[in-house]
């Protein structure tokens, strides 16, 4: 089976992604991280994806939608 994963920004660390999600209560195993020499960019699955957005409110992603 195949999931969706929308792309939810760059994160300076697998840490800060990780807070990120805990703090919008996405489950870990919804998300998609792959780490670089630059931080991780992180996908979120589709389904998992809150109707009213994501808190933002310490904005450490360093791009992604808002």
């Amino acid at each position: 089976m195949s999931f969706d994963f929308d792309d939810a920004g760059n994160f300076g660390s697998r840490r800060e992604a990780e807070e990120w999600a805990k703090r919008n209560n996405i489950d870990p195993r919804d998300l998609h991280i792959r780490e670089d020499s630059r931080g991780c960019d992180v996908g979120v699955r589709r389904s998992a994806i809150p109707s009213g957005g994501f808190d933002d409110a310490d904005k450490r992603r360093k791009d992604g939608f808002f």
